[in-house]
């Protein structure tokens, strides 16, 4: 195995292991192209406390995500929030994703992103840096699923943009 994925494989390890005892700084997301659907779907796993400092910081305001006292455009901040920190380009062209909901599992929350995507994907650059505002030790792990290729990438503060060619 490569360094790489060693690498992926123990951080995702630290991560899993690290939901009760949050020390490490560490996002995962999935992108799956779905041809039958003409849809790249998009999930992301943040831990709720680490998202909700990012968007205290930036609308000086408590969101009490996933809570009962949530405030009711939450999903609205969070969903401007991960347009604005993770890009997607995909044949040269930037993305909009659609933001359709998300959901709590322990101390961490999913999100659930969609692009429509009707050409088939040649070029796909990414940029992530989600967090990366607030914790500078902040890494994203990127699965990625496209025709059958799959591959991990690792975004860091310094590392935060990728690009990969599809033939």
């Amino acid at each position: 195995m490569n360094k790489i994925k060693i690498s992926c494989l123990l951080l995702l390890f630290v991560f899993l292991s690290s939901f009760y005892l949050h020390k490490f700084y560490v996002g995962v997301f999935q992108v799956d192209y779905i041809k039958e659907k003409k849809a790249v779907q998009i999930t992301a796993r943040l831990f709720i406390d680490d998202l909700e400092k990012a968007l205290y910081k930036k609308h000086n305001k408590h969101f009490y995500i996933t809570t009962k006292e949530e405030i009711a455009e939450s999903n609205k901040y969070i969903a401007n929030y991960l347009e604005e920190k993770l890009k997607i380009k995909i044949n040269n062209k930037t993305q909009i994703f659609q933001f359709l909901t998300k959901e709590q599992e322990d101390n961490v929350i999913i999100c659930y992103l969609k692009i429509n995507c009707k050409e088939k994907i040649k070029d796909l650059d990414i940029t992530n840096n989600v967090l990366t505002d607030i914790f500078n030790e902040q890494q994203n792990l990127v699965h990625l699923n496209i025709d059958g290729n799959k591959k991990t990438l690792l975004f860091t503060n310094s590392e935060n943009n990728q690009k990969l060619k599809y033939k």
